[in-house]
């Protein structure tokens, strides 16, 4: 089974064993395969048009929520658990809260790949790799860049989730497991949610 996960800036491809990262481009070469999909990109729903074989997950999606805009991904994410909090930590940080199958809400967040360039755009002495703080106050510019970064987000999520479960996924999950270390890290929990789909609407 092919799992296609097309976010804003590029594409995740999973076979149940391999993850390809790649372009809108490269994804033609897939054109004449048996693929199901969600997508968040409106450059590429044009595209899909010509994919006969592609299947739309988004549809089928089952998911109590009174939240305007919700991205089909988040839905497929939210969709998947219960009870928690899901952080899918990519090109922006979604966090959503899910009690009792109901989407409560959610917020977004820039990636950290955002708030690297927001912070070289103020100044050049501050155009510089980030680094993670542990436990005490940033001593240098590397970590005051770091701490600034992560301290926002890590305070809102740990409210959110006080006696929640908490699902972290997406590229820079990783970073927040250090400063989160109760959260379930699930880098695969998109294509998980999908399967569940599938399954669930005997869509193969």
């Amino acid at each position: 089974m092919l799992l296609c996960d097309i976010g804003n800036s590029c594409a995740k491809l999973f076979d149940g064993h391999t993850l390809y990262r790649l372009s809108l481009a490269e994804l033609v070469a897939w054109k004449e395969k048996r693929v199901y999909y969600l997508n968040v990109n409106k450059k590429a729903v044009k595209m899909f048009q010509d994919f006969d074989g592609w299947v739309d997950l988004e549809p089928f999606i089952e998911l109590d929520s009174d939240y305007e805009g919700l991205g089909a991904d988040r839905k497929a994410l939210c969709s998947f658990v219960e009870d928690g909090v899901i952080v899918d930590a990519g090109s922006a940080v979604t966090v959503d809260v899910m009690e009792q199958k109901k989407h409560k809400g959610g917020f977004i967040y820039p990636g950290l790949k955002a708030l690297k360039k927001a912070y070289a755009s103020i100044s050049p002495a501050l155009h510089k790799e980030p680094v993670w703080p542990k436990e005490s106050l940033p001593l240098s510019t590397k970590e005051a860049i770091g701490y600034g970064m992560l301290s926002p987000l890590v305070c809102a999520i740990e409210k959110l989730s006080a006696k929640k479960g908490l699902f972290l996924t997406g590229g820079d999950a990783q970073v927040l497991t250090s400063y989160i270390p109760q959260a379930l890290y699930k880098p695969l929990l998109i294509f998980e949610a999908m399967e569940k789909i599938i399954r669930r609407k005997s869509l193969c």
